[in-house]
């Protein structure tokens, strides 16, 4: 299990760990704070991050079960913010980038 922040979504509890590079790499303007995430980005990032620990886990049935109008934006930032070197918030550029 990699080391990352609680968070619960439904009825299950999951540990997000820092995204892959991957996954960085791909959406490196909004890890860099230079873009807004879409829903599906926001997702995509998410799911990404949760696959790291649970390798079962299937993003149509983690959406369908886990996801949800009140839960979804709250577990976006806390998965960015463990994705975040210390002292910078969530989506706010680092210190030297425009």
């Amino acid at each position: 299990m990699i080391i990352g922040q609680e968070i619960k979504l439904g009825e299950t509890t999951f540990v997000c760990p820092p995204a892959p590079f991957a996954c960085v790499r791909k959406y490196e303007d909004i890890f860099n704070g230079k873009s807004d995430a879409t829903l599906n980005q926001m997702s995509d990032i998410l799911f990404a991050s949760l696959k790291r620990n649970y390798p079962e886990l299937e993003q149509e049935q983690f959406e369908f079960h886990n996801l949800d109008i009140a839960n979804f934006r709250s577990a976006f930032q806390i998965c960015l913010s463990v994705n975040q070197p210390p002292g910078i918030e969530p989506g706010e550029p680092h210190p030297g980038k425009p």
